[in-house]
Order: C-alpha cells, then structure tokens, then sequence
C-alpha cells in the first residue's frame, strides 16, 4: 500500500516519476481536490502550482461540462478502476485563460492509508485533432469531386448506351453484320467503361465509410442467376462453361453489392481462362449460419508471390497484360464490401492449373435486424 503523506523517501521517488512523464499529471482525493500536479500540468493548464492544489478538478474543465462531472466523479468514486474517459466522446480541458482544447484522459485509482487517490493522465491532441479533421474535409473534398467527375462521366456513357441498343435493335436502319460487329465492340467497351467509372466512385466511398448497405433476406440461387446471366455474353464470346452448384437457402445481404462481387470474379475468371475452360459458382451454409461462396477456375492461375497483394488497391498482377483493361479496383473493392458484411475474402491459386477465390459473409438471423432494415 502506497502513503504518499508518511513515506518520505516513496513519496519523493514517486513525485520524481511522474515529473518525467511528458503529459499532465493530476492527483485528486476522493472529495475530487487536486492534490499533487506535474511541472507538465503547468505547462499544459498555465496555471501556477499554488493555484490549482487544494482546488476541486473541475477547474481544469469548460463551465458547461463542470456540474456533470461532478455526478460523474461521484459515481466513480463508488467503482474506481483503471480506465480511459469519454470513451467514443470528445473530451476538453480548459487553460487558465479559458481557451479549450481537445484532450485525451485516462484515470487510475490509487489505495493510500490516507483513502483512494485518482491520477489523472491528461494529454494534450489539439493537433492531432487538427490534422484529423483537415485529413477529413480533403477526403470529403475529393469524395465531391469524383463524385462529380462519375456523375458527369456516367451520363454520356448511359445516353451512348442507349444509342447501341436502338442500332442493335434497328431505330435507324437493320445493320449488316459487319456493323453489327462494331456496335457490339462499343457496347463492350462503352459498359467496361462505365464499370470502371461505377467501382471508382464506389471505392471512394467505401473509404470514407460513407456507404450505407441495404440488408435484405434474398435466395442465394436467385443471386447466383442474376450474377450468370450478367457474364452470359463473356461466357459465350471465349466457350467458357460455367457450372453452377445449386442451393436453396437465404440469408441477409446487400444484394446488389454481393451481386457486384460475384459478377466481378466471375469476369476475372473469364478472363483469365482459356477458351474452352470451366468456371464453378458455389454456394453454401455452414452450421454456423455463415455464407461461403466461391468461384473456381481452370485458368492460368495466380503467382504464390503475387497472392498476398490480389486485394490491394491498384495493384495488377504478373499475370495482367496491357490488353486486360484492369485498373486494379475490382478485387479491391470487392474486399471492402465484403469487409463491410464483416467478412472476409481470400484467393488459393496452382499457377498454370487454376484459382480459387472465396468469401464468407456471416449468418445474420431475423431478429437482430431492426424493422426499417428489411424491405
């Protein structure tokens, strides 16, 4: 047991530990007055020793927070344990010279003969506060700028999208085959463009986590067929056939967001697979509840050494060439919305024999989802 009082030499040797600590040090009795301060507290408040020893702690506060702590301190006294305060709140302290700033505090009890004894640890983040909320409004300021690039990109994209469909379905005139040909060439080109346009902006909102997921129960064979019937043009185009393992069960997603991700490494799979070759879609439930769905391919496969960066942001692979029209968003972002269900995605890969990729969403039950989630 600690005598801050009667142990001279501890006391001493204590008083000397906390001086070397670079962030305020403040020592309060159970009745909340201050008893002992660092030279830091001084630096920190710009008060002078004298004014704050035998002073309740609330004078190191801003008024509107004083008479609230006191009900706080309180009921600490009652449970004192170690602890940071605020947790999830921002925390202030106040200078002699009433200017505030953004604090970080965390309390400890400490058991003397003379009672219980709180130390207060109080550090100063103005700055890191600062720099937090500038990194903030630059993230908010490019999120409105691509934001407003995709808008305006997306717009030509879906008009000229249109315009193909009217040719292909002869508006204008019936095309010959050679015609037809190219309008099919820009329709290709005109979507891959758009999907690109769509994953950026998607990316960036994921990153600021300003992308709210719309939780439904869906059947899992309707999310597959959805997702077969968007590649079916890829499939055709290379003689891939693609092997679906029908389920029938339901669970709780956002369904145009898995739907993205399975569309999205089923694309890759075609791509990376040689003409001729088989792709399987799988779905299942294990007894936990949780989703697993994987696609796997005969394809060329994937490096050992390029796997542990396949999810990273802009990255391509060995395997990519300059004709791949990858930008390195695809996987990335499925990453992030899988994440964002609170799962997880990974890759196993044989080069030259084949990859699997596979991702898991947890089994969310009914009742644990509030009313206005479900449509």
């Amino acid at each position: 047991m600690l005598d801050l009082e009667n142990i001279k030499t501890t006391q001493a040797d204590f008083l000397k530990l906390i001086e070397i600590i670079p962030d305020a040090i403040v020592i309060v009795d159970n009745e909340g007055k201050i008893r002992y301060i660092n030279s830091q507290t001084t630096n920190t408040f710009g008060y002078r020793p004298d004014e704050l020893i035998g002073q309740t702690i609330e004078i190191l506060l801003p008024h509107r927070f004083k008479n609230k702590h006191v009900d706080h301190r309180i009921n600490y006294s009652k449970h004192p344990v170690r602890r940071p305060m605020g947790s999830g709140i921002d925390l202030y302290g106040r200078k002699k010279d009433g200017t505030e700033f953004s604090a970080d505090i965390t309390i400890s009890p400490i058991e003397t003969e003379n009672g219980t004894l709180v130390i207060s640890v109080v550090r100063d983040i103005s700055e890191r506060k600062k720099a937090e909320e500038e990194a903030k409004r630059r993230a908010k300021q490019l999120e409105d700028l691509v934001s407003t690039m995709t808008h305006d990109l997306r717009t030509p994209l879906a008009a000229a999208e249109t315009s193909y469909k009217h040719m292909q379905e002869g508006y204008f005139d019936k095309l010959t085959e050679n015609q037809n040909q190219v309008v099919n060439l820009l329709m290709q080109s005109n979507e891959h463009t758009l999907r690109l346009v769509n994953n950026l902006l998607s990316v960036f909102k994921y990153e600021s986590q300003s992308y709210k997921l719309f939780l439904k129960q869906v059947e899992v064979s309707e999310l597959l067929d959805r997702a077969h019937d968007k590649v079916k043009p890829f499939l055709k185009d290379k003689g891939i056939n693609l092997k679906i393992i029908k389920t029938n069960f339901q669970f709780i997603c956002d369904p145009f967001e898995i739907e993205r991700v399975i569309v999205n490494l089923l694309t890759n799979s075609i791509k990376y697979t040689p003409s001729g070759g088989q792709i399987e879609l799988q779905a299942v439930k294990d007894a936990d509840g949780n989703v697993i769905i994987s696609v796997q391919d005969t394809g060329i496969g994937i490096a050992k050494k390029d796997l542990p960066n396949l999810f990273e942001r802009f990255w391509q692979s060995t395997r990519s060439n300059s004709s791949s029209n990858s930008t390195g968003l695809g996987l990335y972002l499925s990453r992030q919305i899988i994440e964002a269900h609170g799962g997880r995605i990974w890759a196993e890969s044989t080069f030259d024999k084949g990859t699997k990729i596979s991702l898991t969403v947890p089994g969310i039950k009914i009742l644990s989802l509030r009313d206005d989630v479900l449509d």
